[in-house]
């Protein structure tokens, strides 16, 4: 213990020997008003660094930030803690967009509190969600924990951390009601007809995405018209279990049955004409014709992703659309008149792709691509009467499937078993209300308040104006 300057002191407890023999010491700078309170500093530093069950040899100390997530991602939360695939692959972007510009090349042992306060203060100020907030703290809380145990760093920066105030207003995405769910199905089966099995599947059952493709023909029970989920496709095309780590079973209508009995029937077709015997436990959606292999859910999302731009529902920031119907007026100026004696093709528009560009500060890519967009919603728009407003997504359906089930007045535990969730996150997350279950209540609430019968009639004495 020593005094650098007044009111601060350098304290240095050793802490044994690294593996390779060389001592091993712990150094802090600290303010204190005198020798008793630096003291009493020293006691707690060699109470908190004496907590360490490992110690850490050269190579460790000097492991860069980078290095030791990807450590801890695969060796701790995926090799010990079995944490899913797409878990790790969550938290990697999130390093990389956010922490590894400015640290991933540090030393674990050289960032401090100050830092993680920095980091954090940069995503709320660019509007990120308090969920994406606290996604970051449960990467780099558990990681500091683990980085300590294994003696790589002696302090935790991020001990007594608090997370700040979003400032992120969400805006709720509605599931589909019942006609625009018929829709979205009637279109995905002209547009992208082999993942329509898979959507129709999703919006009576609510299985999640990896589930839907990860079920097998033997998981059905034809004659009950029971289907068995018990297993799920990750990110990289590995079966895993269900999220929850339990099989559920739930039946299916008759409608649904004779869709799927179609759907393999056809699959099967497919392989005799090719010469290609069956798998002898075929998936029951494969873009193999021998059904030997899973679709992938990364392409169940894309083509979801070329239904939903072809409906005009993209899932985009209103300053984006307005981005895109500039660009495309901009498009449609009257081309300039051609000058006398110049002869070749007419102008086909006012402004080419390459002027948008340069006038937005974007490619001629991002231009051409925000075009189309913005024509395929007007297209949209003519076809069904109106603009359509909807969650689109996978994860709409299985909010459909809850949420049609409940205002249905089904019962509670029984629609979370369908979901494989427990009622508590079924209702938090799943349950959504949609405008026509609002303008019941609202109704409901109007007929109490003002007497007013089914009729639309006033009741005796109504209760209010």
């Amino acid at each position: 213990m020593r005094e650098l300057r007044p009111g601060v002191w350098e304290l240095t407890v050793n802490v044994g020997r690294h593996r390779d023999g060389t001592p091993r010491r712990a150094y802090r700078t600290v303010r204190a008003e005198g020798e008793r309170e630096a003291s009493q500093e020293l006691a707690a530093m060699v109470s908190e660094v004496g907590g360490g069950d490992q110690v850490a040899g050269s190579d460790l100390r000097s492991l860069t930030t980078d290095e030791a997530i990807e450590r801890f991602l695969i060796e701790h939360l995926h090799d010990e803690k079995g944490r899913a695939d797409s878990t790790l692959t969550g938290y990697r972007s999130l390093h990389q967009c956010w922490f590894a510009p400015e640290i991933g090349r540090q030393r674990v042992n050289r960032i401090d509190t100050a830092t993680i306060d920095r980091l954090f203060g940069k995503m709320r100020a660019a509007g990120l969600s308090r969920s994406r907030l606290n996604q970051a703290k449960s990467l780099y809380q558990p990681f500091f924990r683990w980085a300590k145990r294994r003696g790589i760093i002696t302090r935790d920066p991020i001990v007594g951390f608090e997370l700040p105030i979003s400032r992120y207003v969400s805006k709720e995405r509605i599931p589909p009601e019942v006609e625009e769910l018929g829709i979205l199905l009637q279109e995905a089966v002209e547009l992208v007809p082999d993942v329509a099995p898979v959507l129709a599947l999703g919006a009576v059952t609510g299985m999640r995405r990896g589930e839907l493709v990860a079920v097998r023909r033997s998981r059905i029970q034809w004659d009950r018209s029971l289907l068995t989920v018990d297993s799920a496709i990750g990110d990289s095309k590995q079966v895993k279990g269900t999220k929850t780590r339990k099989e559920r079973s739930f039946h299916l209508d008759a409608d649904t049955m004779d869709m799927l009995r179609r759907h393999c029937e056809q699959m099967d077709s497919l392989a005799v004409l090719a010469g290609i015997v069956p798998d002898p436990d075929p998936f029951l959606f494969s873009r193999e014709l021998d059904a030997s292999e899973p679709m992938s859910p990364d392409y169940v999302t894309k083509q979801v992703a070329v239904l939903k731009g072809h409906l005009g529902i993209e899932d985009k920031l209103p300053e984006t659309v307005e981005r895109e119907q500039a660009a495309l007026a901009m498009f449609r100026q009257p081309a300039e008149p051609r000058r006398p004696g110049r002869t070749g093709p007419s102008p086909k528009g006012g402004t080419s792709y390459a002027e948008i560009a340069s006038h937005f500060g974007r490619s001629e890519r991002w231009a051409m691509l925000a075009v189309r967009a913005a024509i395929r919603r007007e297209e949209a728009k003519k076809r069904f009467g109106g603009q359509l407003n909807f969650d689109g997504s996978i994860l709409a359906l299985r909010k459909f499937t809850s949420s049609e089930l409940l205002d249905a007045g089904f019962n509670l535990s029984m629609v979370a078993q369908r979901q494989g969730h427990g009622p508590a996150v079924l209702t938090k997350h799943y349950a959504k209300s949609r405008p026509s279950a609002d303008r019941e209540a609202a109704e409901h609430l109007g007929r109490v308040v003002h007497g007013r019968t089914v009729g639309g009639q006033g009741g005796q004495g109504g209760r209010a104006g």
